[in-house]
């Protein structure tokens, strides 16, 4: 399983987010490419305690079942359910250029590594650091597919 805390892992990603461009078409959905990056740049944000979150979804979600069929190689159905905190059409994202929401998404990336504690998810409660690794590796990585990447 990969994730951000494997160098190789969190560089293939940063790669990728680095040539994210406006001129990305996406797959599916409805967010921008400048969206989508502030979307999981959120994430991280919800990890490091720096949005406040609240536990949302059924109690189902926060079980070991629940949580090792969403962590596993499966792929993510497009069109998942989206935390409030994360979610566009919940909030009024301020947008940036792209190169610096690139940075800052990569920065927050590296704030997590460094992070000695991360904060419940607002769907799966109490992650594990490697729960929270690989979650976020697979939710940037599902986005990166989206615009192509």
């Amino acid at each position: 399983m990969k994730t951000i805390l494997n160098p190789a892992d969190l560089l293939n990603l940063k790669e990728r987010i680095a040539v994210l461009s406006t001129s990305g078409k996406r797959k599916w959905g409805t967010m921008t490419v400048e969206e989508m990056v502030v979307h999981c740049k959120r994430q991280l944000q919800l990890a490091l305690g720096e949005i406040p979150s609240v536990t949302q979804g059924s109690a189902l979600m926060r079980t070991s079942l629940v949580k090792w069929i969403s962590f596993s190689a499966l792929p993510w159905p497009k069109g998942s359910m989206t935390p409030n905190e994360m979610n566009k059409d919940k909030n009024s994202f301020q947008l940036k250029e792209i190169e610096s929401e690139k940075s800052d998404l990569i920065n927050y990336l590296d704030k997590v590594i460094q992070a000695s504690t991360l904060f419940p998810h607002p769907f799966f409660g109490t992650l594990s650091r490697k729960e929270w690794g690989q979650f976020i590796y697979k939710h940037i990585d599902h986005h990166l597919k989206q615009f192509s990447q």
